[in-house]
C-alpha cells in the first residue's frame, strides 16, 4: 500500500472510530423496555479492533515518512504563520474613537509597524514555498510503500 492509500485509509479509520464513539454514547443508556439500535458492548469491541488498526497504520506511516519528516513539520509550520500573519491588524490613518455619552469622540490617528502589503507579500512567500513542498510530499506518498 502507497502513503497516499494508507493516508485515505488514515482518514476512514478516524471516521469510523467517531462513529463507533457516537454510537456507545447515543444508545448505552435508554428508557426501559425501548429497542437498542446498536449494542453498545459489541461497538466497544469494534471499537476497539479500529483504534488498534489506526495505531498500526499510523505508526506505519510515520515509519515511513522519516526521511521527510522536516518538511511535513516545516509544511505545518509555515501554515499555522500563514495564519498568525493574517490575523495582524494593519490600520492605518485617522480613525474616530467611538463617541461618549457626555463628549464628542477623539480622533486617533493609526500606524502600522507591518503594512498591509508586506503582510500580503510575506503570506505570498509562504504560501509558494508551501507549495513546493507540498508537490514533494505528494511525490514521496505517491511513490512511497508502507
Amino acid at each position: 500500500m502507497k502513503i497516499i492509500e494508507a493516508l485515505k485509509e488514515k482518514n476512514r479509520l478516524i471516521r469510523k472510530t467517531l462513529e463507533l464513539q457516537n454510537r456507545i454514547s447515543a444508545y448505552n443508556c435508554i428508557i426501559e423496555g425501548n429497542p437498542r439500535a446498536y449494542n453498545p458492548k459489541k461497538e466497544m469491541i469494534e471499537l476497539n479492533k479500529t483504534v488498534e488498526e489506526l495505531i498500526e497504520l499510523k505508526t506505519k506511516i510515520t515509519m515511513a515518512n522519516q526521511p521527510i519528516q522536516e518538511k511535513i513539520y516545516r509544511l505545518s509550520e509555515l501554515k499555522t504563520k500563514i495564519g498568525f500573519l493574517k490575523t495582524i491588524p494593519t490600520t492605518e490613518g485617522k480613525a474616530p474613537s467611538s463617541k461618549g455619552y457626555y463628549s464628542q469622540g477623539e480622533t486617533f490617528v493609526w500606524e502600522s509597524s507591518i503594512k498591509a502589503n508586506e503582510r500580503d507579500n510575506l503570506v505570498l512567500e509562504l504560501e509558494s514555498e508551501i507549495e513546493i513542498i507540498q508537490k514533494d510530499l505528494d511525490h514521496h506518498n505517491f511513490m512511497t510503500s508502507i
